[in-house]
């Protein structure tokens, strides 16, 4: 077996020898033309930058809540895309002096085509983000670096930036809208409430109570004006029994009673003095009792009349004076009637309340229900107004959080710089790899010429014809060689 491998190596390296000049001129070609492509082929340099882009939540835990997140592993794939995007790679051409307004369509078109095949993002972790230019002019790399690492912060902070802003803008607007409706919902809620003042449902219980004690009023009215007509009733009858008729029979009364103690001081009882002044007497007395058993009413006229009688008198002097008794008559019948049209308007004023309170206890129902949906749609409208306010000012401070961790957020770790050597292959890199291929190429050369080629090299080729015994093996003369040999000798 090891006879066998080592045969095959010494045919092959017989071969390789044999047909040495292939391997030599594919060796020299393909050194010849990797050296040509080393020296024609355009320099290119390359130059990176690296962004840290850090969450709130590992800058500040206590904060988090306030920010707003980058999701930078989520959107990594569309600020790709953003940043090839034919807008920002105007952008950077255009800050870059790369085209101007006079290029024309196509000279855009191929730098716009040659800056996006350039540029390079990557993600280096997590948070870490890597972008990468491959340019043919060192001096306009670091420019152009500058210029998308911008675009690309830009692009990272526009979504928060706008989604603060904005947030801002409709919360400020959705806020005054609120404060509108709940300034009105006020204003209507106090208006009924002025409205039905007297029938609110906190006022129930005391109006049902008030209600209760100007019943009891009324009937503790009722019951002293029926005292107090009684007591005017009687004062008239009084009045209407007080005429001079009566006075004067009383006076003669009085005068027979004095006269008659008088002669029973002096006489007996048989005396016919005294038996006469007696009799006298009992006859003014059945006169006054006859007097004073007309029931005589008194019209209001006839009272208005007497009373001025009454004030004529007492104005005048001597006898003509009015009996104190009348008088006092008088002034007690003008009392009673004061006092009883005092207690009728206070009956009245009782009643005119108590209807005004029975009508407002029947009103409650319906104005405390109407009552509850005003509430109701106020306290909507306050918790929506105070809800929004407690938005709006949160999303303040997320914006000021977020303008004071900007540049906490987003470092640029490898600032973009000039490379100064390009990023090529070597010469000498291209000669190995020539010598490489070239050795490679001679191989396949020879390899196909010595199975295309049908002349007898070895005795196997001999032994594949039928019938043909080897006798013996002559080495190769160099006839040439010999000659000279023998001319010499």
């Amino acid at each position: 077996m090891g006879t066998i491998i080592w045969g095959n190596i010494y045919r092959f390296i017989e071969i390789m020898w044999r047909r040495r000049y292939y391997l030599g001129i594919s060796i020299i070609l393909a050194v010849f033309i990797a050296s040509l492509i080393s020296m024609m082929t355009p320099k290119r340099y390359g130059s990176h930058t690296s962004i840290l882009v850090q969450e709130s939540s590992l800058l500040n835990p206590f904060l988090e809540d306030l920010s707003v997140s980058f999701n930078l592993e989520d959107r990594m794939v569309a600020l790709r895309v953003l940043v090839h995007s034919r807008h920002i790679l105007f952008t950077v051409a255009e800050q870059n002096g790369l085209i101007d307004k006079n290029s024309d369509y196509r000279e855009r078109d191929l730098i716009v085509k040659k800056l996006s095949g350039a540029i390079t993002l990557k993600l280096s972790g997590a948070d870490l983000v890597i972008i990468t230019l491959t340019w043919d002019i060192p001096g306009q790399m670091k420019l152009i670096l500058n210029s998308v690492s911008q675009l690309f912060i830009d692009s990272l902070m526009a979504p928060s930036r706008a989604s603060i802003i904005s947030s801002e803008k409709f919360l400020l607007t959705q806020l005054e809208l609120r404060r509108d409706k709940l300034v009105a919902a006020e204003e209507k809620m106090a208006a009924f409430r002025r409205q039905h003042l007297g029938v609110l449902p906190e006022l129930f219980i005391q109006n049902n109570q008030t209600l209760f004690s100007i019943h009891s009023a009324i009937r503790g009215k009722d019951i002293e004006l029926s005292g107090a007509y009684g007591q005017l009733n009687s004062l008239k009858l009084k009045l209407a029994q007080t005429n001079p008729v009566i006075g004067i029979v009383e006076e003669q009364i009085v005068s027979a009673e004095a006269k008659l103690s008088l002669l029973k001081a002096s006489y007996t009882r048989k005396h016919s003095k005294v038996q006469s002044v007696e009799l006298l007497l009992k006859n003014l007395k059945n006169e006054q009792k006859k007097l004073l058993s007309k029931n005589v009413k008194f019209t209001d006229e006839q009272l208005n009349q007497l009373w001025n009688l009454a004030s004529v008198l007492d104005g005048g002097d001597g006898e003509g004076k009015a009996p104190s008794l009348l008088l006092s008559q008088l002034e007690n019948l003008q009392t009673s009637q004061s006092r009883v049209i005092q207690l009728e308007n206070e009956i009245a004023m009782l009643h005119q309340q108590s209807k005004r309170l029975t009508s407002n206890v029947a009103m409650e129902a319906d104005v405390a229900k109407e009552l509850s949906a005003l509430e109701r749609d106020l306290i909507v409208n306050t918790k929506l107004y105070h809800d929004l306010l407690n938005r709006h000012e949160m999303a303040k401070v997320t914006g000021e959080l977020g303008r004071h961790e900007e540049p906490e957020k987003i470092k640029v770790i490898d600032i973009p710089f000039t490379p100064g050597y390009p990023t090529n292959l070597s010469l000498s890199l291209y000669i190995v790899m020539g010598l490489i291929g070239g050795i490679g190429c001679g191989i396949s050369l020879t390899v196909a010429a010595e199975l295309l080629d049908d002349t007898l090299w070895h005795i196997r080729n001999v032994n594949a014809f039928d019938n043909i015994n080897i006798l013996a093996r002559l080495p190769s003369i160099d006839y040439e060689k010999d000659s000279e040999n023998e001319n010499n000798g």
